[in-house]
């Protein structure tokens, strides 16, 4: 990784031609609102900005500053609670694990905050697709996520419809079937999407009590009933 020297040089000559003619450090300084001397030492890599130098920079330069400084990145104030929790929870990872995992809740966080989502659990499911970009499953995206959210992970049968009332107390039932079905799995060593995982899972929800729709004479191909949709 660059130095704090180097990566400033680079911003120096990058903010120079975004203005299209050549500046001073000293003007450079201006812009930034650090003292001109420092800066030298910086760009001289005689010492490193700190403290609220670091913020100013961050202000006009980006937060890759940080980065290249080897410090955490400060939170948002307006942050969600639950994704402030999320990130401290990501440090608990190694190096290399971390910077993936963090690049996962980075694209989580303009989702959640968006669509206004405090539930741990919808959080859980959105991480989970977005560590599923960044991580080999053999990495388990999804058991990170629900390690990461404090929310137990659930496994559902992939291709089958359940038929049975959807009443408050069933739909609490499934849920919780699925959170079971997802332990057991997990206590098997299978992968959630493989045939054999899919199978145990299909089977904890048939144990359960949840009987499979039968869907014997339907026709899939027939034309929508256009009346059905008004």
């Amino acid at each position: 990784m660059a130095t704090v020297a180097d990566w400033l040089k680079q911003k120096y000559l990058e903010w120079q031609l975004s203005l299209g003619d050549r500046r001073s450090i000293s003007q450079f300084a201006d812009f930034l609102g650090v003292p001109q001397p420092s800066l030298s030492e910086w760009m001289g890599n005689k010492y490193q900005p700190r403290g609220t130098s670091v913020a100013k920079i961050a202000e006009k330069l980006g937060y890759e500053v940080y980065d290249v400084l080897g410090i955490t990145r400060p939170l948002p104030k307006d942050l969600n609670p639950n994704m402030v929790e999320l990130i401290k929870a990501v440090r608990q990872f190694p190096e290399g694990v971390q910077t993936r995992v963090l690049a996962a809740v980075q694209e989580t966080i303009p989702i959640v905050a968006d669509q206004n989502i405090n539930d741990n659990e919808q959080i859980m499911w959105i991480l989970a697709d977005s560590l599923r970009n960044h991580l080999a499953p053999s990495a388990k995206p999804e058991m990170i996520a629900s390690a990461l959210t404090g929310s137990p992970r659930i496994a559902y049968p992939v291709g089958v419809i359940f038929n049975f009332a959807k009443t408050r107390e069933n739909v609490n039932r499934f849920k919780q079937t699925g959170i079971e079905a997802a332990k057991k799995i997990d206590r098997l060593g299978l992968d959630e999407d493989s045939e054999e995982g899919q199978k145990i899972i299909l089977q904890v929800f048939l144990d359960a009590g949840f009987p499979l729709l039968n869907t014997a004479g339907m026709n899939f191909d027939a034309p929508e009933d256009p009346k059905i949709l008004e």
